[in-house]
């Protein structure tokens, strides 16, 4: 067996959804039977190992060429049509269990909401079953490449703009979870705070957990309803322990005082380099300085203020002005 492939049967859930025939529906099954399925659950429940894109067009086998994007590690095709799925496989899965790094879940929906769009791929793809390469008797299977990927390997491959932590996360593909998952704890984060209308923790989980079936409602295809209900227990769990109204004003001090002490150490950064530039090119007016820094020429005269006592007769009469 290939490299690549062995790389992929071991890292098959210990259980997972597999099925001969999609149209029979599917079953939860064990590794060993797992394997031998057409169709099979690619990643542990709450682990992304995986990336796979669904490309039916019965040129999908050599479109990613066309595209400019990064060649898949397995590419598994169906003989009769050409409909592909492209499976790109990473280094280090990334978690989306709660406690999981949100800023990585992030990422990697930025990155796959990025190549779903370059390989012009199925946006509604659930991304739960792809074809199994291990069928090769079932399938036409490709290895195109053998080492795995990291998350800002394949970054490299797509729009940056794509990646703007500020923009918000489109619901398609992995980005459904992290559309859904904003936009509750945002919800619950307001609702929270009315105290006297949620009287125990269990009543406020349920309401989050309406919120979250009907935000899941809105996308195409919807999350399964059991992805549903564990993101939703996340934040209302997170939520009630975190947000009441005294737990809110701490949470808004503390990202106050971290986003204040960012812009001083960024403002003292600015600084430094600004007054790096004036000792060692003393002939530069304030005017230069800031050009060359892409600031007003009043910061450049506070960052060097504190000087102003040790600068030279030259520099004070004559010489630059500053």
């Amino acid at each position: 067996m290939h490299a690549s492939l062995e790389t992929y049967q071991q890292s098959l859930p210990w259980r997972g959804f597999g099925s001969d025939d999609l149209k029979t529906g599917v079953r939860l099954l064990e590794t060993i039977e797992l394997a031998k399925r057409a169709y099979v659950q690619h990643n542990a429940k709450h682990s992304v190992k995986w990336l796979a894109y669904d490309v039916d067009r019965a040129s999908a086998a050599s479109d990613w060429l066309d595209s400019w994007t990064a060649p898949p590690n397995i590419l598994v095709v169906n003989r009769d049509n050409g409909h592909a799925h492209l499976l790109y496989g990473l280094e280090t899965p990334v978690h989306d269990y709660a406690g999981a790094s949100e800023a990585a879940l992030r990422y990697l929906a930025a990155v796959d909401i990025a190549l779903t769009r370059q390989l012009d791929a199925d946006p509604g793809y659930a991304k739960l079953l792809s074809k199994n390469p291990l069928r090769s008797d079932r399938w036409a299977v490709v290895i195109v490449r053998e080492a795995l990927y990291t998350l800002d390997r394949l970054a490299i491959y797509v729009d940056p703009t794509a990646l703007d932590r500020r923009r918000k996360v489109e619901p398609i593909a992995l980005g459904r979870n992290c559309a859904l998952f904003e936009d509750l704890r945002r919800w619950a984060y307001r609702e929270r705070r009315k105290e006297q209308q949620y009287l125990s923790e269990d009543m406020f989980h349920g309401a989050v957990r309406d919120r979250a079936q009907a935000i899941n409602a809105g996308f195409t295809p919807p999350l399964p309803h059991a992805e549903v209900r564990h993101i939703a227990k996340s934040v209302a769990r997170w939520t009630w322990r975190r947000m009441s109204r005294e737990g809110f004003l701490q949470w808004s001090r503390r990202r106050w005082s971290k986003a204040l002490d960012s812009i001083k150490a960024r403002a003292r950064d600015r600084h430094d380099g600004i007054r790096q530039t004036a000792r060692e090119c003393p002939e530069l007016t304030q005017a230069d300085i800031a050009a060359l820094h892409d600031v007003d020429q009043a910061t450049v005269s506070r960052a060097l203020r504190v000087y102003a006592n040790t600068i030279s007769d030259k520099h004070s009469s004559g010489g630059p002005r500053w």
